[in-house]
């Protein structure tokens, strides 16, 4: 039997005898009685005493019954087994709550690698710059549509998956959203291509200046990223090669020593 099935076995014997003992105390009710009168307290008589009253003379009073007086070793026995019983009511309880925090799932937190940001594909910006300059001419709608497709495409360069339930779009947007751009500027810009791709009503050139500003706005921060990008490169580029230098004297420093040493001890 298991630590649940004992407990709840140990809590309800105790409760039934408790149960026992409080039918103990009480006074007994008889299975057959007659209906009392309740202002004399006396039994209503009955077909059964009417026939038989004229052999047996009634009582001329009935005396009241004693209240039931337990003794004071039933009293104390009854506290032990109350308060043994709430005792164990108690611990089934608290085994039970542990119990259920145990089955609770524990999240583990796992610490995730470094992501490291790869590098603006020189195919996105020149897509970009190319798009930008065909927003100012044409119709807008198509020019809008044009743009956004060119960066779609362009994403992909980057090497980072799609989704199974992602669409082109949010693609798009997850994979510029990777380097620190303007996130309102890229939303708008969607949200442009979304209405010229896939509403009916006119667009005008208040739609096209939008979509020039958000674009040029995500070229610069692009181009941005993309300098700071060589920056570091250069610089790792230039700490390795100054590396790869200091090994290299204190490789020939330590070959003339060892030489050095070796011709001493000839001589």
């Amino acid at each position: 039997m298991s630590r649940r099935g004992l407990g709840a076995t140990i809590a309800g014997g105790a409760v039934v005898m408790a149960a026992l003992v409080v039918a103990a105390m009480g006074r007994p009710v008889p299975l057959l009685s007659r209906p009392v009168d309740p202002e004399t307290r006396t039994p209503i008589p009955t077909f059964t005493t009417l026939a038989t009253s004229t052999s047996t003379p009634a009582p001329t009073s009935v005396g009241q019954a004693s209240p039931f007086d337990p003794s004071p070793l039933l009293v104390v026995l009854l506290q032990v087994v109350l308060v043994f019983a709430a005792v164990v009511i108690l611990v089934v309880l608290v085994q039970l709550v542990r119990s259920l925090l145990r089955r609770r799932p524990q999240l583990e937190h796992h610490v995730e690698p470094d992501f490291a940001i790869p590098l603006v594909p020189s195919e996105l910006l020149r897509t970009a710059r190319d798009h930008l300059r065909g927003l100012e001419t044409g119709e807008p709608r198509n020019a809008i549509v044009a743009a956004w497709v060119g960066l779609e495409t362009s994403a992909a360069a980057t090497g980072l998956p799609r989704l199974p339930a992602e669409t082109s779009t949010e693609y798009t947007e997850r994979v510029i959203r990777v380097w620190p751009v303007d996130s309102e500027r890229l939303g708008d810009l969607a949200a442009l291509y979304r209405e010229a791709r896939f509403s009916l009503h006119a667009l005008g050139e208040s739609h096209r200046e939008r979509a020039v500003a958000d674009l040029g706005v995500l070229i610069a921060d692009l181009e941005h990223v993309a300098a700071q990008q060589a920056a570091e490169r250069a610089a790792q580029a230039a700490a390795a090669h100054a590396g790869a230098r200091s090994d290299g004297h204190a490789d020939g420093w330590g070959v003339g020593r060892r030489a050095g040493q070796a011709g001493t001890e000839d001589a």
